[in-house]
């Protein structure tokens, strides 16, 4: 018999916390989806939980870190890049997790505009392509400063998807039909109901292919369809938190980020323990 097997909810987060504490600085890449920007954003959440302001100082060390892995070359993707950082960040403050002064993000708007109007692009998906540079400009339209770069790139990419609409490929569709629900319903963008209209009649959208099959990515993918699609109710989003497996230490997890790692481990259990809610999950 495996030990973790007789260990409580909590236990287990106290677990995945330990070996985030001994991982999180050492991950690679400072990534929202798989790197220290997500380790980041569960400590937020477990210092809450615990009212330990230890974790929150060890999230506020990642960020730093994770800044100063960044350059003005850094790759501006989603999953990996400046992209995801950034939402990431914005998340944070509108949670009231991270206070600040300045505009930490001020640095990466050069970098992601240059992504959005003069880079090659590689497709519409949101972890690698302009859907994903669409995410962060819709993060940075509550800042004045920004907003007006912010209206500017996500035009471009409205435009772009209109133009090549016909031609977007089925496992890209369901990211580009959640970036033009969040735009119109986020920042009130009437010009794109036509095309969100259009996108609706796509079959393929409710297959987030960019989500892998996992227990982390199951319980995203069912919480995602209920937002968007509106095809999953909130009996199956609980029976999943319900029938969470024990944490196998023996068997970690792909990596520590969101979502194949601990730091999504732990935010899925602080959900089960109903000491968070779903807003970390579209993230993803």
């Amino acid at each position: 018999m495996q030990q973790y097997q007789s260990m409580t909810m909590e236990e287990q987060l106290s677990q995945v916390a330990n070996m985030l504490l001994l991982n999180g600085t050492l991950t690679e890449s400072p990534g929202l989806v798989h790197g220290k920007m997500g380790v980041a954003i569960f400590f937020f959440h477990y210092a809450q939980y615990t009212e330990n302001m230890l974790f929150a100082d060890y999230a506020v060390d990642l960020i730093g870190e994770m800044q100063n892995q960044i350059h003005l070359n850094s790759p501006a993707d989603y999953e990996k890049g400046i992209a995801g950082i950034g939402v990431g960040i914005d998340y944070l403050i509108r949670n009231d997790f991270l206070l600040v002064e300045d505009d930490i993000c001020e640095d990466f708007d050069q970098r992601m505009v240059r992504a959005v109007m003069y880079d090659p692009w590689q497709d519409f998906s949101m972890y690698d392509g302009l859907t994903g540079y669409g995410r962060y400009w819709i993060s940075r339209l509550r800042y004045q400063e920004p907003a007006v770069q912010a209206q500017e790139c996500l035009g471009y990419i409205v435009r772009l998807l209109e133009e090549n609409l016909a031609d977007i490929p089925s496992e890209e569709q369901t990211d580009v039909y959640c970036f033009l629900y969040d735009l119109q319903r986020i920042s009130g963008y009437e010009s794109c109901n036509g095309l969100l209209e259009q996108c609706r009649k796509w079959e393929a959208k409710n297959s987030f292919s960019r989500l892998e099959d996992s227990t982390i990515s199951n319980f995203i993918r069912k919480v995602q369809s209920s937002r968007y699609l509106n095809d999953t109710n909130q009996n199956e989003i609980d029976t999943i938190l319900n029938q969470i497996e024990d944490l196998d230490t023996e068997k970690p997890p792909v990596s520590m980020g969101l979502l194949t790692g601990y730091a999504g481990e732990g935010l899925l259990r602080l959900e089960a323990l109903r000491k968070t809610d779903h807003s970390w999950t579209f993230l993803l």
